[in-house]
C-alpha cells in the first residue's frame, strides 16, 4: 500500500508537468506552490500565513475545524484548530492552523473548556466552547501544518520542494526534518509513515525549528 501511495503521487506530479504548456489547465493548491509576500509572510493554497485569519482559513477551505488549546506539563500552550480530512487541489490532506492568542484568551478558553483530555505526550486538550470558537475565528494563523494523505517520496520532494537548507534528525526514530527558511517551509520526512508540512512565517521560522527539535516523540496524532 505504501508503494502504491507513492507511485500515485509519482503519476500525478509527472501527469501534472504535461500541463506547463497550457497556463489556464495548471493545477492550483498544490503543497509545493509556495511564495513569500513583501510583508515576509508565506503563502499558500492561497493564503498568507502569519496575516489570515481562521474564519479567513474556513472560508477559503468551506470546512469547520475542531478547536481546542493544548497545554503540555512544561507550560507551554498552543492554540489549534484541526479541519479533518477535504481535498485541497489534487490532494487530500488534513489541516491544522496554530493561532495567535494570547496568554489572558488561553487561560479563559481553558477555564470556559467543554471537554478536557489527557494526551499520551503529557498535553492536556481543552475543546472550546461555541462562544469562545467565534472569538477564535478572528485570530491570526500563526503556522499552518499540512498532512497529506499520500506518502511523498524523497525524489519527488526534491524535484518539487527543492533540496533543503538544512536536514537535522529529530528524536523520533525514522523522522528528519527538512528545513526551507527561506520559503517558511518545514517537512518533517518519514521513513515509517507520512511526511508533515509546516509553513510559517519567517519572523517565526526560528521559533517553529525550535519547538520540533525540543518535541519529544508522541502518539498523539
Amino acid at each position: 500500500m505504501k508503494y502504491a501511495l507513492r507511485a500515485s503521487l509519482l503519476a500525478l506530479t509527472l501527469g501534472m508537468s504535461g500541463c506547463d504548456s497550457s497556463p489556464n489547465q495548471k493545477p492550483e493548491d498544490l503543497p509545493w506552490q509556495v511564495t513569500s509576500t513583501a510583508e515576509g509572510n508565506t503563502q499558500v493554497f492561497h493564503l498568507d500565513v502569519g496575516k489570515v485569519t481562521l474564519k479567513e482559513v474556513i472560508e477559503r477551505f468551506h470546512s469547520f475545524p475542531e478547536m481546542a488549546v493544548f497545554a503540555h506539563e512544561s507550560g507551554k500552550r498552543s492554540l489549534e484548530a484541526y479541519f479533518s480530512t477535504m481535498r485541497i487541489g489534487l490532494f487530500e490532506a488534513k489541516i491544522i492552523a496554530e493561532l495567535q492568542a494570547e496568554p489572558a484568551q488561553l487561560d479563559s478558553f481553558q477555564t470556559n473548556n467543554t471537554k478536557r483530555e489527557g494526551m499520551a505526550s503529557g498535553q492536556w486538550k481543552y475543546t472550546l466552547s461555541e462562544t469562545d470558537m467565534q472569538i477564535a475565528n478572528g485570530l491570526r494563523v500563526q503556522r499552518l501544518i499540512y498532512m497529506p494523505m499520500i506518502d511523498y517520496d524523497l525524489d519527488i520532494v526534491v524535484a518539487r520542494f527543492g533540496e533543503p537548507e538544512e536536514r537535522v534528525a529529530s528524536q523520533q526514530a525514522g523522522i528528519e526534518y527538512w528545513f526551507y527558511p527561506s520559503k517558511g517551509l518545514t517537512i518533517a520526512m518519514n521513513t515509517d509513515g507520512k511526511e508533515i508540512l509546516y509553513y510559517t512565517a519567517k519572523a517565526d521560522f526560528a521559533a517553529l525549528k525550535q519547538t520540533l527539535l525540543e518535541a519529544k516523540p508522541t502518539n498523539d496524532r
